[in-house]
């Protein structure tokens, strides 16, 4: 299916002329039912036909004893009847060359394996039709726009026009948000609600959304990434340039299984997740009320410069939590200039205070207000202003939210209202409003991050992503053995100590002529070899080689495990232990990582981890948000290291793991920092995908 043709699928499910209901209903409280009340209520634009073959009507709508009796076009199918009669009215409906079907139906595959093989059969009609599917097991689609007032939903709320897309996997998440509208004042300009996933998904709504013009921020609650490396790429490519929010659930997943080596078992799957969205300038949110509270943030008000804040407060509480929630979002309290602080003492009362947080008390008013918030507005020291107003019995909410609603102004003013209650079902004002103190601080460190993430450089970022999978190592063994592990390393410019791999049986007629060495027993079937004391250092002669090797055999005999082979290497002074490692994860594909190394590295776990389609942004951060980073970058009158070059290993070592497909883990720990200011690979560990 070409990209126009999907489109054309996705644009006929939120702007569809007709639409056909299989599994309308004459029973109150029914899906059938409700879904098509709601549609009539909401006041959709196109043409209906439902569809049973019982009735001659529902909710004064012609009813269609079938599908073939219809015979106008359908631009959108919703199916809601019983899963036995699901793959009758598919056949029906794809006879008709109908390319846009709403599953709504349950019990496949998340019912178990004969659900989930009525699935695969029914969504390989679909796709051989050249149809695309939204579900099963979903709830349904609104449109809140004008051209369309489409609410095919069971949830009776009538939401109000927004320019949000928002993407639910869950449908009951759905139905939350849908019966929380009115409380919340949550304004969208399409839902979707996808289920199942079995054709369409987050990918999908994407891309569609970037090019709709309708649409200004994208939203997404998800349970699981269909495929993360997909939904990354576009970002990567700059093709996305509209907000993205994700709300993504299931936090405490058990997470990477592959714990071969320390980057793996560092590795956890909401690790990964977390540090890719920052990756890409994609908004994480922690609550459904984050969620749209910055998208409210983002489409409603100016962007703020930088992250000074003035905040404007009648009650002293609500301050200290908001201040507390500024330094908590890497926020900065404004150093108001003289000149305002004196004319701010002009208007307020005698007992309040000029400083930031300005405190009017609670004769604070719709002039005090206003008065003080223009004052502060032309301070060059103040980039966003929140103003937080608690009703008491002598001062009216309204006439204060009006007041500060009507300040034009290139910098953003958030209101924060603690009223009584009763004022929440009156407010209709243009302008959102929060209810907590905490609310604007994230927005406004949120706004900020992703203003900056659009001004990043990802020219490397594309220069590896076009390398991806481009070649495949061959290798008779899982885990490359030392001699393969420093070949393929030396093609890659990563530097690493000079080694030599001797077999158990020839280490008394070897000949060593770089004393001093380190000696490493190697054996397949182990993983970590200081945990079996198989590594001896600082070795200076051939006698002290063979006592060495003496004792690492035994120590691996103890434990019932036998020497392959031996591994001499160049004794260095270590003045650091560096980690860089890498793995693929199951959705969002090659990430690498950066940190502290040597045998601790769990316990200190002092690392960075990003997707390794890195940018020079990328390895900078990388770098700066590490301990070890600081470190080399020179402490305590400590040189720097040759950071330049450290870079250029990091980004051969993600360059390693994007262009050979099948390296499912790596790890390069201890790579050592020597007294000398040299880098240096002492233990390298690759993981090649099993042959199959």
């Amino acid at each position: 299916m070409t990209p126009n043709m999907k489109s054309a699928s996705i644009s006929n499910i939120f702007y569809p002329k007709s639409l056909c209901l299989a599994g309308a209903s004459t029973k109150e409280k029914s899906i059938g039912y409700e879904l098509l009340k709601c549609i009539k209520k909401y006041g959709y634009t196109g043409k209906v036909f439902p569809v049973n073959p019982n009735a001659e009507s529902v909710l004064d709508y012609k009813c269609f004893k079938s599908i073939d009796n219809i015979t106008e076009q359908i631009d959108l199918a919703i199916i809601v009847v019983q899963k036995a009669y699901v793959e009758e009215s598919i056949d029906s409906l794809l006879a008709k060359k109908v390319k846009s079907i709403i599953l709504i139906t349950a019990g496949f595959k998340e019912t178990g394996k004969e659900g989930e093989e009525l699935e695969k059969k029914i969504l390989a009609k679909v796709k051989s039709s050249g149809a695309r599917l939204i579900g099963p097991n979903c709830m349904g689609v609104i449109n809140t726009l004008s051209s369309t007032k489409l609410n095919a939903t069971f949830v009776a709320e009538e939401p109000q026009i927004g320019a949000v897309g928002f993407l639910s996997q869950s449908g009951a998440i759905g139905a939350a948000v849908l019966n929380s509208l009115r409380e919340t004042d949550i304004r969208f300009a399409h839902f979707i609600s996808v289920g199942n996933k079995a054709d369409l998904n987050e990918n999908d709504f994407l891309h569609f959304w970037q090019n709709d013009d309708n649409i200004k921020t994208l939203t997404f609650y998800l349970e699981s990434f269909i495929n993360g490396e997909e939904f990354i790429e576009p970002f990567i490519k700059g093709e996305i340039t509209k907000p993205a929010i994700i709300l993504k659930s299931g936090r405490t997943a058990s997470g990477m299984k592959a714990a071969s080596s320390h980057t793996g078992a560092l590795g956890s799957s909401d690790k990964v997740v977390n540090s890719v969205l920052k990756q890409f300038g994609i908004i994480r949110a922690e609550t459904i009320n984050e969620l749209f509270n910055y998208s409210k943030g983002l489409e409603n008000f100016p962007f703020p410069k930088g992250n000074k804040v003035c905040v404007v407060t009648n009650s002293g509480g609500p301050a200290i939590l908001t201040v507390d929630s500024l330094a908590k979002a890497g926020l900065e309290l404004s150093e108001l200039s003289a000149e305002t602080k004196s004319k701010v003492r002009e208007i307020i009362h005698v007992e309040g205070s000029a400083e930031n947080p300005i405190d009017l008390l609670p004769g604070g008013n719709f002039e005090s207000f206003p008065a003080v918030i223009k004052t502060v507005l032309e301070d060059d020291n103040v980039d966003s202003i929140i103003s937080i107003f608690i009703e008491p019995v002598m001062v009216s909410v309204d006439p204060i939210v009006e007041a500060v609603n009507a300040i034009d102004s290139d910098k953003p003013i958030y209101q924060i209202i603690m009223p009584l209650p009763e004022f929440w079902s009156r407010y209709k004002g243009e302008k959102p409003i929060f209810r907590n103190p905490e609310d604007p601080a994230k927005i406004i460190s949120n706004i900020l991050f992703y203003s900056i993430s659009q001004k990043k450089d990802r020219s490397k970022s594309i220069e590896l992503l076009k390398l991806k999978d481009s070649k495949e190592i061959i290798s008779t063994n899982v885990f490359l053995s030392q001699e393969e592990s420093l070949e393929l390393a030396n093609q890659y410019s990563i530097p690493a100590v000079k080694s030599l791999s001797i077999p158990f049986a020839e280490l008394n007629t070897s000949e060593i002529d770089f004393y001093p060495v380190v000696i490493k027993g190697i054996s397949s079937d182990v993983i970590h070899k200081s945990e079996l004391d198989a590594v001896k250092l600082n070795i200076k002669n051939k006698e002290e080689l063979l006592n060495a090797a003496n004792l690492i055999e035994k120590n691996f005999s103890s434990k019932n495990y036998k020497v392959d082979s031996y591994l001499i290497q160049s004794f260095l002074k270590p003045k650091h232990e560096i980690l860089i490692g890498g793995f693929r994860d199951p959705s969002f594909g090659p990430m690498i990582m950066f940190g502290s190394g040597g045998k601790y590295v769990e316990v200190f776990d002092d690392t960075s981890l990003k997707s390794a389609y890195l940018s020079e942004d990328d390895i900078d951060d990388m770098i700066n948000s590490t301990k070890m980073g600081k470190i080399l970058k020179g402490v305590r009158g400590e040189a720097p290291a040759d950071i330049k070059k450290l870079k250029e290993i990091i980004f051969s070592s993600a360059k390693m793991l994007v262009e050979n497909k099948n390296i499912i883990e790596f790890d390069f720990n201890p790579m050592i920092y020597t007294e000398e200011g040299d880098f240096s690979v002492v233990d390298i560990r690759i993981k090649l995908s099993e042959n199959k």
